[in-house]
């Protein structure tokens, strides 16, 4: 843990958590009718439970199908229900629109990069950091992300029992360590990984319910707060080592040296970006990857579907990116996991102007919500929506499109919406494609008996209890 006093750590989350680009306006409109939607108490008892905040989203949608209304620490929510919805808001109001709630409680941990940060200052982070995300790059790390899974499938014994969430932790933790920081993770920086499942699984809710969590003291804040600033230190070190020791062909080296208009960084901005590119990189993936697992393990037909194309394409070689445009199965088997279980289950925007939804005036200063969750599992868009059938990525070629499926505009998307749709994109379905590639030709992890695994809602979705999973070598 770090090695400031638990007072020091809090303040200085609590002053990453103030901080705004733009002052977000509040909706104290009195006058104006709203839609109904879950009471508020409903909505607070959800967060509490963890899971049935879930359940509640998607019954929100059945009983109001384009917009719902509900209260939450003062503010007014309005839950986007429908795709023309999530679309009048993400994209045609795109740019009048600042984060929600959520986003700005995660300051605490996320400082002001480029998932938080807004307007101009947003602008200029993303051109700074863009570079690290082009094509030549992606291959770069392509190589590394490859290397790494072989090296961590020694690890792997048929017949040893691993939970699949750490386990895919582990993995993703080491690609983001080498290609971020051009370092190994598993040493003294190890204290990365420890750290941030402190975050999440110490704030989880409390993060979604915005910047008051940090003002109600429970042993959950205690240990958050430690484990940022803990995580501060490793990044700073990192930082002054780059910066001493040059270029090192690695993200971090690239966001140092970024240059606009004359000017770089600072190491505070820098922070934050790694910070941001840490949590994105590490923490989304596994989720992924671990639910990916799940259901390959509890779908045989589809996992023999995929392991056939491996066998063909691969034949026992290790996959490499130059491969992926011919695993048009894997893709799709990726697109599948990320429609049921999208680690970024949903996303909230402050609006800064009045916008009307199917007759419903959402003043200035209101949070809409939008769930990856509910619209991707929604029986409106999808066929059999509960089905684990990635074949529905597949053209009638056979080749994988993300419209295959004919669903509507604004009922997909696990990687945002607008101009805040994730810059790591790229990376990340690279990164997943070839860890399944690698590991799935030679191994089948099996769930073990008797659990009884569901989704929960924290920070990003993770399984709950646990993922214990048996090596099973094909």
């Amino acid at each position: 843990m770090s090695t400031l006093s638990v007072r020091e750590a809090t303040r200085r989350a609590t002053q990453r958590v103030k901080h705004s680009d733009i002052e977000p306006p509040k909706d104290r409109n009195s006058t104006i009718a709203r839609p109904p939607g879950i009471s508020s108490l409903g909505l607070i008892q959800g967060f509490r439970k963890g899971p049935d905040v879930l359940d509640l989203f998607v019954a929100d949608a059945k009983r109001h199908p384009t917009l719902s209304h509900t209260r939450l620490l003062g503010e007014h929510l309005y839950f986007l229900n429908s795709p023309d919805a999530i679309l009048t808001v993400m994209h045609t109001h795109g740019k009048e629109t600042i984060k929600g709630r959520g986003l700005q409680g995660a300051k605490a941990l996320l400082g002001n990069g480029l998932l938080t940060s807004e307007g101009a200052v947003h602008l200029r982070q993303r051109r700074l950091v863009q570079p690290a995300f082009h094509r030549d790059r992606i291959n770069r790390y392509a190589e590394q992300m490859s290397e790494l899974t072989v090296i961590h499938e020694r690890e792997w014994q048929d017949g040893k029992r691993v939970d699949m969430v750490q386990d895919m932790s582990a993995l993703t933790l080491a690609i983001v360590g080498r290609t971020l920081f051009g370092s190994d993770l598993s040493g003294d920086a190890g204290r990365v990984g420890e750290a941030l499942s402190t975050v999440l699984e110490g704030m989880g809710q409390r993060l979604i319910m915005g910047p008051a969590a940090l003002r109600i003291p429970s042993p959950g804040r205690r240990k958050a707060v430690m484990a940022a600033a803990a995580l501060d230190e490793v990044v700073q070190r990192l930082i002054d080592t780059h910066r001493a020791g040059g270029d090192q062909d690695d993200m971090l080296s690239m966001l140092i040296s970024a240059q606009d208009e004359g000017s770089g960084m600072t190491d505070e901005q820098v922070r934050d970006e790694a910070m941001t590119l840490v949590l994105a990189g590490h923490e989304t993936t596994a989720m992924t990857m671990a639910w990916g697992w799940l259901m390959l393990a509890t779908n045989p037909v589809a996992r023999t579907w995929l392991t056939d194309e491996l066998d063909q394409v691969l034949a026992g070689r290790n996959p490499s990116m130059a491969d992926l445009d011919s695993l048009p199965r894997t893709r799709a088997t990726i697109a599948e996991i990320l429609r049921l279980y999208p680690a970024a289950w949903v996303m909230g925007r402050r609006l800064l102007t009045d916008v009307e939804i199917d007759g419903w005036q959402i003043p200035r200063g209101a949070i809409c919500l939008a769930s990856q969750y509910v619209q991707q599992r929604d029986s409106r868009w999808w066929d059999q929506p509960l089905a684990f059938r990635p074949q529905r990525w597949l053209t009638t070629d056979g080749d994988f499109d993300e419209t295959a499926p004919g669903q509507p505009r604004g009922s997909w998307f696990p990687f945002g919406w607008g101009n805040r749709r994730c810059i790591g994109e790229a990376f990340a379905w690279t990164e997943a494609a070839l860890i399944l590639a690698t590991l799935g030709q030679r191994w089948t992890p099996q769930l073990v008996a008797g659990q009884s695994i569901t989704p929960n809602p924290m920070v990003t979705l993770r399984p709950s209890p646990a993922l214990p999973m048996t090596l099973t070598r094909r």
